[in-house]
């Protein structure tokens, strides 16, 4: 593969834009859509590109699980309170674990809704 594909192929990683890594490879602006859809479409650059991305795929599920181990010392075993409930609260915004108001609500039972209905109304009264 030559020098210009291989650049290519790293651009293309880098910015997921066809046309932005063919101008930056040396492509004209002007041919840079139509050089970088042709180049997606040969297979030797697009398996490249597959092996390329599932290398880095690997190295930041890595990276992920080693920042999330941190995190969870410190939810354990942080210097203060403080420090211990922002870990906390990194981990549960992380896994999910907060609803905003229209999620409840989506989940919430036609009683249970009703019920809610009648306490906000009793509370405006």
């Amino acid at each position: 593969m030559n020098y210009r594909r291989t650049s290519f192929i790293r651009e293309y990683i880098s910015s997921g834009n066809a046309t932005e890594a063919a101008i930056k490879v040396g492509y004209s602006k002007k041919t840079a859509y139509s050089q970088g859809q042709r180049l997606l479409k040969n297979v030797e650059i697009m398996s490249e590109i597959k092996e390329n991305q599932d290398r880095l795929q690997v190295e930041v599920e890595v990276k992920l699980k080693e920042v999330l181990l941190q995190i969870k010392k410190l939810a354990y075993y942080g210097e203060s309170e403080a420090i211990k409930l922002k870990a906390l609260d990194m981990l549960m915004k992380h896994l999910g674990g907060y609803m905003d108001s229209f999620k409840m609500l989506a989940i919430m039972k036609e009683d249970q809704l009703e019920e809610l209905a009648q306490k906000v109304i009793s509370m405006i009264d």
